[in-house]
């Protein structure tokens, strides 16, 4: 389900004199109140302060100075807890280019313009992960996998400034996000069988990554967060038709994930008329559009991956009530857990709903547009407790209310991970 989700942090843009002055006037009263011999001893360390708060602040004033710091191989520490799926993303992160490999790179245009990957040989050639086409730079520099899905953090630099209505999160009125989305057009598929290119097509109806949810640096970078759903590529592939047990077979620890992008664009805050027929009354009526900016190229990615299976915790369940509804086992990574809902024969998992609670007793949210997997972000899951649900009652019923959660489900139960 798409998420129109939309960060960028404001920086002061002037220097601070008062903050100047007032160091320079510390400086000059320290000297008349030490001897010649004691200012000599601490010089150099007056020094050092003076320059550590004078840079502080002109970094504050200075946005594309502040862009400068630590940025390629650290993006996942500077947005995790800013997208809609959270996670310590930076632990144990597997780091491709960090910023002098990436300064490197960008320095030398020939390199960046052809790195490319070739997929049916599965060879890499040089600097495959940063990647120059229609005016955008885009780079793959870190990545972190579970067991469920798959995490990169990518840095996408545009020659051009980005379209001011690109930042909703400043320019936008009412808008409610922390963080600023960017619009995709890709495919995706795997270097494993049933998952190849030739059994995911693009424009086969295969789930790929659609936006990247993140934060402008400047008006020219951008990072965020890919997240890919392991398991919903493997239902929506050759490899659904495998048992439970063989699907997490399907993914080895190490893998290659191919991703293609083929367009990068996103909603301007202008809008035009369009018309559609009401399919009821057959009327014409009239729709607001917003018009949108793409940029449109070829950015085609072999991603090596390493997925943590460790830090997996299954506890199985296997139970039911009298009519066949429950659950058969919960699994939680570092970032995510996931209920397996048992139907009786014939019913259809779309009338029902799995709810899943921390152990204080409160709705953990979905990690991201993925309602059937939900983020273990900053909550004690050692202990969670599982409901299952009539969707239509669940949702014209209770309305959310966390009150009415046990009272009302067609099956509930405690799990505790050791």
């Amino acid at each position: 389900m798409q998420n129109d989700k939309f960060d960028a942090i404001p920086i002061p843009r002037e220097l601070n004199h008062a903050v100047r002055n007032g160091i320079k006037e510390g400086l000059r009263q320290r000297k008349k109140l030490h001897r010649k011999r004691t200012v000599f001893r601490y010089s150099a360390a007056a020094a050092g302060i003076l320059a550590a708060l004078c840079a502080g602040v002109l970094l504050a004033s200075n946005p594309a100075l502040a862009a400068k710091l630590p940025l390629i191989g650290h993006i996942f520490s500077r947005i995790q807890e800013k997208v809609s799926y959270k996670g310590n993303f930076s632990d144990d992160a597997k780091i491709y280019i960090e910023d002098d490999a990436a300064k490197e790179l960008s320095d030398s245009k020939t390199p960046t313009a052809k790195a490319k990957a070739d997929p049916s040989s599965e060879k890499q050639t040089e600097n495959p992960l940063v990647q120059t086409s229609g005016g955008l730079t885009v780079t793959v520099s870190e990545a972190n996998c579970s067991t469920q899905a798959l995490y990169l953090a990518l840095c996408i630099e545009n020659e051009e400034a980005f379209p001011a209505d690109f930042i909703k999160t400043q320019n936008m009125d009412g808008y409610l996000p922390d963080y600023d989305l960017l619009s995709l057009e890709s495919s995706s598929y795997y270097n494993v069988p049933g998952l190849t290119k030739k059994d995911r097509p693009a424009g086969g109806g295969y789930a790929t990554p659609y936006y990247i949810e993140g934060q402008f640096v400047d008006d020219h970078t951008f990072i965020g967060i890919i997240q890919v759903s392991l398991d919903e590529d493997l239902r929506s592939s050759a490899a659904a038709t495998l048992s439970s047990d063989k699907k997490n077979a399907a993914l080895p620890a190490e893998f290659i994930y191919y991703l293609e992008i083929s367009d990068i664009y996103a909603d301007l805050l202008q809008y035009e008329e369009t018309y559609a027929t009401d399919p009821e009354t057959h009327e014409q009526v009239s729709l607001s559009e917003p018009l949108k900016k793409h940029y449109k190229g070829k950015w085609n990615f072999a991603i090596p991956v390493s997925m943590n299976k460790a830090d997996t915790k299954t506890v199985e369940i296997n139970k039911k009530n009298k009519n066949g509804v429950g659950i058969g086992s919960v699994e939680k990574t570092n970032f995510e857990i996931k209920a397996e809902l048992l139907l009786p024969e014939g019913a259809q998992p779309y009338d029902y709903l799995v709810v899943i609670c921390d152990a204080d007793g409160k709705r953990l949210e979905s990690q991201g547009g993925n309602s059937e997997v939900f983020s273990t972000y900053g909550r004690d899951t050692q202990t969670v407790y599982v409901y299952v649900y009539d969707y239509i009652k669940y949702m014209d019923e209770l309305k959310g209310d966390d009150r009415k959660l046990a009272e009302n489900a067609l099956f509930e139960t405690a799990v505790h991970f050791k």
